[in-house]
């Protein structure tokens, strides 16, 4: 079968769906991957066939979390979250998927659009899904426009994450507080406004298939997910960080306990002003009689305070080669690092950046309840009292014995390669096509 993969305009969409894709055109089906124009390389640089969103002139440009809101938009998102009354926790989860996904929809969904004027991504989308015909289209979670190029052209569709469900649950919560509350006057859901216009555009009826898919490939770890009611596929996480030359430095076993320090791709565009979390991780490792590899960019390493005798710089090297010889992760909290470490069973300590936080107090609780490590917001402490923490990581065994029973979890969820059976039965029990 033909299967379209689409993916929003970041490495850190994109990986996590690369072994799902190797996995299907190793088993002989033939594979595309659409993306804005900005990707088309690093799609390329994975062995798979990318194809160009458009024209990058006319295309909105990816801004995710950096597109402003209109005010009325910023209004309705404030009545929204009063009424929704979450605490603690749960008003995080929601803020963060207020704050950062729903824009990253925004971006090549536009809310509101007159469904009379083209669409230029969903134009594009819906004329490729046309003259290619895929029998499956996988979507990342950002990109609901790929569902409904499905629907038009009477493919099968689903969405394929690539961390916790936001979206699910956060629509849920909200469909759960209208219910309760009874007030017809609310916004409509942030989603489905994003979505009608499309819908409308191409004559569909709005549906829950067009802002969830027809079900979920869902490779997160079970007991980490968001609660919904989504109809879900597991898929075993597998590490994929993209081709890299092996160093030198790395082909031979540290003479010292190394320590990993990766920020993520997501934090060098999109951070603020990472002067405190880059020198906070740098003091979190100086004087401890550890190997630190700290993977900063030339902006980061220009606000560092100094770098430690103990830590090597290096711009990038892929975590799939660095965390093997590694005894512990420190990083940013998204889920491809927390899944790196994961698949290499080592302890991970989560730092939380205030003003930009991400995934990190998601993926931090999680840490400190499954035992595998901890989440702390550098703001709150001191380089000592984090490098107490991170020695304690290191010298403490349960640390190591709760990260070698979390991957445990994760070896019953099936590899890519053996749901391709489901993911063909399905195919052909939901395409529309004559």
């Amino acid at each position: 079968m033909r299967v379209l993969f689409c993916t929003w305009p970041a490495a850190a969409h994109l990986y996590p769906s690369v072994p799902m894709a190797q996995a299907l055109h190793d088993a002989g089906h033939e594979v595309r991957v659409i993306s804005h124009p900005s990707l088309l390389d690093t799609i390329n640089a994975t062995g798979l066939t990318g194809v160009s969103l458009g024209d990058e002139q006319t295309l909105p440009q990816p801004l995710g979390a950096g597109r402003p809101l209109s005010p009325d938009t910023y209004a309705d998102l404030v009545r929204i979250t009063k009424s929704l009354e979450l605490d603690g926790y749960e008003r995080y989860v929601w803020t963060y998927y207020r704050d950062y996904m729903l824009p990253a929809v925004r971006d090549f969904q536009p809310e509101g659009a007159p469904a009379g004027e083209p669409q230029h991504a969903l134009d594009a989308l819906v004329g490729f899904c046309r003259s290619w015909r895929p029998d499956l289209v996988l979507w990342d979670p950002t990109m609901p426009a790929a569902g409904v190029a499905a629907r038009v052209s009477g493919a099968a569709h689903a969405r394929i994450l690539w961390g916790p469900d936001l979206f699910g649950w956060a629509h849920e919560q909200y469909t759960r507080c209208r219910k309760l509350s009874g007030d017809a006057l609310l916004p409509e859901e942030p989603m489905t406004s994003s979505v009608r216009p499309m819908a409308e555009r191409y004559g569909l009826p709005m549906t829950d298939e067009l802002l969830f898919g027809q079900w979920t490939v869902n490779p997160v770890l079970e007991r980490m997910r968001l609660p919904t009611v989504k109809r879900t596929v597991s898929m075993r996480w597998q590490a994929y960080a993209g081709p890299a030359v092996l160093p030198d430095w790395l082909k031979e076993p540290p003479a010292r306990p190394r320590v990993a320090i990766t920020l993520g791709s997501s934090i060098r565009a999109w951070g603020r002003d990472s002067a405190l979390l880059v020198n906070r991780v740098l003091e979190m490792v100086d004087g401890l009689d550890v190997e630190a590899v700290a993977t900063l960019d030339a902006s980061q390493l220009a606000v560092a305070d100094r770098i430690p005798d103990n830590v090597r710089t290096v711009d990038y090297v892929p975590l799939t080669e660095l965390l093997p010889t590694c005894s512990a992760v420190i990083h940013h909290g998204g889920h491809g690092s927390f899944g790196a470490a994961l698949v290499n069973r080592i302890p991970q300590f989560v730092v939380m950046d205030p003003g930009y936080p991400m995934e990190a107090p998601i993926t931090g609780r999680f840490l400190s309840e499954s035992g595998v490590g901890t989440g702390v917001r550098v703001d709150r402490h001191t380089g000592a009292e984090l490098r107490a923490g991170l020695s304690r990581l290191l010298t403490a065994p349960s640390f190591r014995d709760a990260a070698a029973e979390l991957y445990t979890d994760l070896l019953t969820a099936p590899e890519p390669s053996e749901i391709i059976p489901v993911l063909e039965r399905l195919t052909r029990h939901h395409q529309s096509r004559d």
